[in-house]
């Protein structure tokens, strides 16, 4: 009997030690997926700030150190990286707003940080004594966006607000949880391609158990593979997409 109990004691401890391992790896290739391979950041699982990077944000161009508005050139480039990623803000990609208006641009080309908060930021005097300047980039932004972000912080400079920055945050940001993006199918791929079909007919042993670890190993291979191929040819397109424009 104890010889019995033993033998059961040290298989248990050894599925536990691979669940746990396994459990871990699924865990890892899960933020690879979201990370790099998805090419998702991580704080764009928070709601969208109107006076920060918002969680759609993908693409920027660099903004002219003088606080200028974006070139034509600049403007037929903004256009484009919105209707291949939406606004920066709320995601929209504004499919059906020039019915109506033909011909008027459906992005704007955001100052990120906006104009009035960089100032802001440019009259600290740690910036102010190093001469640090803050450095800009133009987003895709939509015109409801545009408009809201314009309201909020029109308001705070009348207020005398000393933090413009946080203005279109907490309570003022936009929450888009509802809006489906690339993102979320990390979860999808690691779970079909981790834990389906385990019970197949290559999964069973001798003794009819189901060989979960050898299993999990298989498909991570198979999926590393897929990953890089598919990285790959997004990194391909994404390349000819931003030469097309220099």
């Amino acid at each position: 009997n104890y010889a019995t109990s033993d033998t059961v004691s040290k298989k248990e401890r050894k599925e536990r030690k691979e669940a746990w391992m396994h459990a871990a790896r699924i865990c890892i290739i899960g933020l690879v997926t979201y990370k790099t391979l998805l090419r998702s950041r991580f704080a764009s699982i928070s709601p969208s700030s109107y006076t920060a990077r918002g969680s759609f944000a993908r693409i920027g161009i660099p903004a002219p150190p003088n606080f200028n508005y974006a070139t034509s050139s600049q403007r037929k480039t903004i256009e484009q990286i919105g209707k291949w990623w939406g606004c920066h803000t709320c995601g929209s990609r504004m499919l059906f707003s020039n019915i109506a208006n033909k011909g008027v641009p459906k992005f704007h080309g955001d100052h990120i940080p906006p104009v009035s908060v960089a100032k802001q930021m440019n009259e600290r005097w740690v910036r102010r004594k190093l001469g640090w300047k803050v450095s800009q980039k133009f987003y895709p932004q939509c015109r409801n966006c545009s408009n809201k972000q314009g309201g909020l912080l029109s308001k705070a400079i009348s207020a005398g607000h000393r933090n413009l920055h946080s203005v279109g945050g907490g309570e003022e940001s936009y929450f888009h949880g509802r809006r489906m993006r690339i993102g979320h199918m990390a979860g999808g791929l690691v779970a079909v391609l981790s834990v389906g079909n385990v019970e197949s007919r290559d999964d069973i042993g001798e003794n009819g158990e189901v060989r979960i670890a050898e299993a999990s190993r298989a498909r991570v291979l198979y999926y590393q593979e897929g990953a890089r191929d598919f990285a790959t040819s997004i990194g391909q397109r994404v390349e000819n997409f931003l030469r097309s424009f220099r």
